[in-house]
């Protein structure tokens, strides 16, 4: 095994403080079955799936009720027993384009429909065996460009890839679902690393982990000692780093070209409950419709990891854990989620956080320390003393004029000009803000947290990106 002896950071990113509502060091809990599930029928990468269900049709947990084996997708999973309620047309919450929803009521006995997989060790399956049972299991839906198979779950091929990234380097505020996962899942994790190995032909495994969580390192180079396929990479825990074009960067000194995905330049990166996933998917052939996440925010007063079923709607969840009024859900973490106007919102596969902030005590006016408790970003004071800061939805406070004080570029993880290329996609001219490579961004919100004039830099750019698109 290979052991990166240096750490592995990068330009830019931030590192964060502890937040009220974070459930660091919590251990995962089961989340009770809910009443009724919603199932998108567009999860993780690809396209829409086609329902094979109608109305009023009894259903298992784990039973395909969604698939378009032609395209590139992955099959969508009932994931509660029970009767097919309303199929119909709703706003998909990541983009609001219009995608199908499926409402199960759930009759309480959560009879499961196994995976039918082959016999023997799963070591001699083969890479065409292991990619097809990772596919109907709905695995191959994870990361940003899917899991390669050869069943059209991603844009590459499995003989196209040389390299399996495993992000164990969680940095968005709230979100402590993997390093859980990590703690009491270890068995899962290595067994399940093997299988996504496997799956593309045995190529080269590189792990990214933080350099704060010795006792993982310490244990995975006991366990990992005889694999020379296996590098860890001891990485400083700043924010983006578990982005697949910053990790690539990180491990592998490459760079991922903007507006592609990492299987089209022969990597793949997955998550560690990818892997968990992959393990229960291949050993107990149990279907991905369950997930790990973590529920916090300054409006929560129970912050927990929770183990849920996918497609349990959001305030569901959060009124569970004593949801205080009023509030603003976002759907993920803070600066990468989406903010909800619905509490019926489903989790869905790539759902890492359901985050409550709630709304400021004060204003926070520009210019003044926001004092203890409360979270801001400045260059003149450092935070005081070992408080867990107390994020809420006035963080941002008033937009007003733009300094010119630099923050965004230190902070961008691409080397990019957000400010500028905000000001362009505003003003519209959205060819001068693709001549500076606004495709490059990766969206992860780092320049308007920054941002002393609060503007909304993040959105802006987000918005002229979608208007080159749709031009195109």
């Amino acid at each position: 095994m290979a052991v990166t002896g240096t750490l592995k950071t990068f330009k830019g990113g931030h590192y964060f403080p502890r937040f009220e509502g974070t459930p660091r060091g919590r251990r995962i809990e089961t989340a009770p079955l809910p009443q009724r599930v919603i199932c998108l029928t567009r999860q993780g990468f690809g396209h829409e799936a086609r329902p094979l269900v109608e109305v009023g049709q009894t259903v298992k947990s784990g039973e395909i009720i969604a698939r378009s084996d032609g395209l590139i997708s992955t099959p969508v999973h009932a994931t509660v027993s029970g009767r097919v309620e309303t199929i119909e047309s709703c706003p998909h919450p990541r983009g609001g384009a219009l995608t199908q929803r499926i409402i199960i009521a759930a009759d309480g006995r959560d009879n499961w429909q196994l995976l039918k997989r082959p016999k023997g060790n799963f070591e001699k399956w083969g890479p065409e065996k292991l990619g097809y049972l990772l596919y109907e299991a709905g695995v191959t839906a994870g990361g940003k460009g899917g899991f390669p198979s050869t069943e059209h779950s991603s844009l590459a091929s499995p003989d196209q890839i040389g390299y399996l990234l495993i992000n164990a380097v969680e940095t968005e505020p709230y979100l402590e679902g993997d390093a859980q996962l990590l703690s009491q899942e270890f068995e899962k994790l290595l067994t399940g690393i093997k299988i996504l190995r496997g799956a593309l032909g045995n190529v080269e495994v590189h792990m990214g982990l933080g350099y704060n969580r010795p006792r993982a390192v310490e244990e995975l180079q006991i366990r990992m000692e005889y694999y020379d396929w296996f590098h860890i990479h001891p990485l400083l825990p700043k924010y983006p780093q578990g982005e697949d074009e910053v990790l690539i960067k990180s491990l592998l000194d490459r760079q991922l070209p903007a507006g592609h995905t990492a299987p089209e330049i022969g990597v793949v990166a997955a998550d560690v409950q990818q892997c968990v996933a992959a393990y229960e998917a291949v050993l107990e052939g149990r279907p991905f419709i369950e997930r790990v996440i973590s529920i916090g925010g300054s409006a929560i007063e129970r912050p927990a990891n929770l183990r849920v079923r996918l497609g349990t709607p959001a305030g569901e969840l959060l009124s569970a854990r004593g949801l205080r009024s009023p509030a603003r859900i976002i759907l993920g973490g803070p600066l990468r989620g989406v903010s909800l106007s619905d509490v019926d919102t489903p989790v869905l596969r790539d759902t890492r956080a359901l985050v409550a902030l709630a709304e400021p005590r004060r204003r926070l006016f520009a210019g003044m320390t926001p004092g203890f408790g409360y979270d801001s970003y400045t260059k003149i004071l450092p935070p005081l003393g070992l408080r867990a800061k107390r994020a809420t939805t006035g963080l941002n406070g008033p937009e007003r004029p733009c300094i010119h004080c630099g923050y965004c570029l230190d902070v961008c993880p691409q080397n990019l000009l957000p400010i500028t290329l905000a000001e362009r996609a505003e003003q519209g001219l959205l060819r001068q803000a693709e001549k500076l490579d606004i495709f490059a961004c990766i969206d992860c919100g780092l320049c308007s947290y920054v941002c002393p004039s609060k503007l909304p830099l993040a959105s802006q750019i987000a918005k002229g990106k979608a208007a080159l698109r749709e031009g195109r």
